[in-house]
């Protein structure tokens, strides 16, 4: 539906005396011949006739977001296309967020982050799917290179760090040599300290929502980049293993030697949490668990410390009710069953009736 469609948004455009383009990662990924779900449209004057063509005709929603005529349109099979007016940027200081204004294709493509995706394909009947190369990308992406557009690009934004190590990991490409350079450059000047927890955090969201994430972090690894995170970053072993976000996410923190502190400095959604704080809590108390873990932690927990004793995760020998029915009272039953918990994980008691001998001594 997808070529269809963009075809009929070329012709309306033309009715409309408009310029039409798909944008960004669409047009780099048809050069590389590869599918790709998400399409940008760009329009150098207005989008609102393509917006009010596909809700009208095509029955799809609409959610907007800015007076550039940025807009998401979700049609009734689910596809979905962003439109937005040709804009560029300006960047009062480094690591602000930028000042945008109406522009033209050519300025709107040296806005982007990296030449290969600084390419855009013209969606009017006349010219469809030709390819906008203002910018050397088609040169960069046949060398396999990711590179910067000007020198200023890491100091104006320092999330392009983040994305060039996504893009290089995703696509396979190297470094141009000044684009390396200056990475060094904006690391050593700590660029990355300006960005905010939330801006941080959704670049290492985006990290984890690759297919595999691991080639990142070997990538950072390589480049000497651990400064993306924190000092002494550790890159977590077997990620790509794990599916679920929240499940990468506490792989990550708890691979590091100060997780908790690591954490401080990220701003993760409270949903996607849950799990990172109950392995922070199993692993600070040192303590058999309670109450059965799930399988997903059990499954962390193995990954994160693989000669782990089994005891230590399976739930204490004893409970709270045993204890009272012993005779044990108020915090006496706290006190003891933080020592057995304690000893069954180090494997100091390796059964119940163990663990009851132990009670009963207690209890004297």
């Amino acid at each position: 539906m997808s070529i269809k469609l963009l075809k009929e948004l070329g012709q309306v455009a033309q009715k409309n005396n408009l310029k039409i383009w798909a944008v960004g990662g669409f047009a780099r990924d048809f050069v590389l011949h590869k599918k790709t779900k998400d399409i940008d449209i760009c329009l150098e004057q207005s989008t609102t006739p393509l917006i009010n063509y596909c809700q009208k005709i095509k029955g799809a929603s609409v959610q907007k977001f800015n007076n550039f005529g940025t807009a998401r349109v979700t049609f009734p099979n689910g596809f979905k296309l962003d439109f937005v007016c040709c804009r560029k940027e300006k960047y009062l200081h480094p690591a602000a967020l930028p000042v945008v204004s109406k522009a033209t294709i050519k300025e709107d493509l040296f806005r982007r982050d990296f030449t290969c995706n600084a390419l855009a394909l013209s969606l009017l009947p006349k010219e469809f799917f030709k390819i906008y190369d203002l910018y050397g990308a088609l040169n960069d992406i046949k060398n396999k290179k990711v590179s910067i557009l000007h020198t200023k690009s890491f100091e104006d934004d320092p999330t392009r760090i983040y994305r060039a190590f996504r893009f290089a990991a995703r696509l396979n490409f190297d470094f141009s040599k000044q684009t390396q350079k200056l990475i060094e450059v904006a690391l050593t000047k700590n660029y990355i300290s300006l960005l905010s927890p939330v801006r941080k955090t959704n670049e290492i969201i985006k990290f984890l929502e690759e297919k595999q994430p691991s080639k990142i972090f070997n990538l950072i690894k390589k480049h000497k980049a651990q400064g993306l995170f924190c000092k002494d970053f550790i890159c977590p072993k077997n990620i790509d293993k794990f599916k679920k976000l929240e499940e990468k996410f506490a792989l990550l923190i708890l691979t590091q030697k100060e997780p908790q502190k690591f954490l401080s400095t990220l701003q993760m959604p409270k949903d996607k949490l849950l799990l990172t704080n109950n392995l922070l809590k199993f692993y600070k108390n040192k303590m058999a668990p309670q109450k059965p873990l799930t399988k997903q932690e059990i499954n962390l927990i193995k990954t994160l410390t693989p000669k782990i004793n089994k005891l230590a995760y399976t739930p204490c020998f004893i409970d709270g009710k045993t204890l009272q029915n012993m005779g044990a009272k108020g915090q006496k039953i706290s006190e003891i069953l933080t020592q057995i918990a304690s000893k069954q994980a180090a494997g100091k008691i390796k059964t119940k009736t163990a663990a009851k001998v132990l009670a009963v001594k207690l209890l004297k």
